[in-house]
Order: C-alpha cells, then structure tokens, then sequence
C-alpha cells in the first residue's frame, strides 16, 4: 500500500496515477487543491501548470468502504477545508483500517493541532488493525501526543530532502499492527523523503 500526500493531476492529459492503477493498482484520489499557470515566466517553469493535488492511496489488496473524514479549517490555508481519506483494505481477508492525510503547513495558526485534533474524532479503535500515514507537518513526539495510543513505525529525518532536520511525515499504527521494519528512503524529486514501513497485521481476538 502506498499513501502520497501530494499526487498530481494535470487538467489535461493523464496523472501517473492512470499509469499505476494501468499496472494492477487500486486507486483512490481525493482532490484537495488546484493550480493554475501563473503568466509570469519565472514563476511558470517551477510549476507543475494547470490541474489538481491529490491525496492518494494505491494498493495491491482490493479497497473498500471509502470515507472522507472532515478534520477542519486553518486560517489562511488556501486549501481551504481539509478532508482525510479512510479506507477499508482487504488484506487476505482481514480488513485493515487505513487513514491518509495531509495536514497544512500553516505552523504559525496552529495547523498541525487543528487538523489532528479534527482528524483524532473519526480515528478508528486502536483495537482493531488500522494504519494513519501522511505528511503530518508535525514532529513524532506531538503526533503522539494528539493522537494517544497510537505507535509510530517509522522514526527517521524526512523533511527536507537534502537538509533533512525533521520528521514531519509519518506512519502510525494501532494496537493489532506490529511494526518489522521502517526506513527513510533516499531522495526523489520532492523536497520530502519518502517512508517505507514493514507492517504485521493481527486479526482482532487472534
């Protein structure tokens, strides 16, 4: 299962989402902001152009039940109201729960706070195998302590790519998913890192 927090769909022409979910893929996208070309040279080259930013969630295990969870409004974020993406993942039979988000960056309005604490009212039990992952724009110690009970499975500097100083970008679990294994992954063309987690799944009562 894969989580990207900023997926890009062109108004026009295909998104590399086409092409996973062309390869075996389930593919859910949830649009939370739009960009327009800006007339001025300078600022056009840096631009992906004219689409969507997307929350996305790709899988190998069919997908089901699909909730869009409010989690609330930051002052001056242009997004606007934010949205996470729950999920019911069939994985080999067990329904894993998973949660993806993508918190503002508005650190000076308290966004990380808002938007967990909005997020922390639709989380499902931590008795029941479930996974949240994102970019956070929060360090692990605060992630914890908005969302108690829940464990990170990843520990590792992710933001920015090259300066890497923070890890804002994280993978949580509850009480029935044992982490194996969790790694910072090398830089991509992001200004993130990207997380890779190895997650064991325990039916409920098993």
């Amino acid at each position: 299962m894969v989580v990207l927090a900023e997926a890009w769909r062109p108004h026009h022409g295909p998104s590399v989402l086409d092409e996973l979910a062309a390869d075996g893929y389930h593919v859910e996208e949830l649009r939370f902001a739009t960009m327009r070309r800006f007339p001025r040279p300078a600022v056009t080259h840096s631009t992906p152009g004219e689409g969507w930013w997307e929350l996305a969630v790709l899988s190998r295990y069919p997908l089901r039940n699909r909730r869009e969870l409010p989690i609330g409004r930051v002052h001056k974020d242009p997004v606007g109201p934010r949205n996470a993406l729950a999920l019911t993942v069939d994985v080999d039979g067990t329904a894993v729960e998973l949660v993806a988000m993508h918190v503002s960056s508005k650190l000076w309005y308290g966004a990380p706070v808002i938007h967990l604490a909005g997020l922390r009212r639709h989380l499902p039990s931590l008795d029941v195998p479930a996974i949240v992952a994102g970019d956070c724009n929060l360090w692990g110690p605060g992630v914890v302590a908005m969302l108690p009970g829940w464990r990170r499975a990843v520990r590792g500097r992710t933001f920015t790519a090259h300066l890497r100083h923070s890890q804002i970008d994280h993978v949580l679990v509850s009480r029935c998913v044992t982490p194996v294994s969790g790694a910072v992954l090398p830089a991509t063309l992001s200004d993130h890192r990207p997380i890779r987690a190895r997650l064991q799944i325990q039916s409920p009562g098993g």
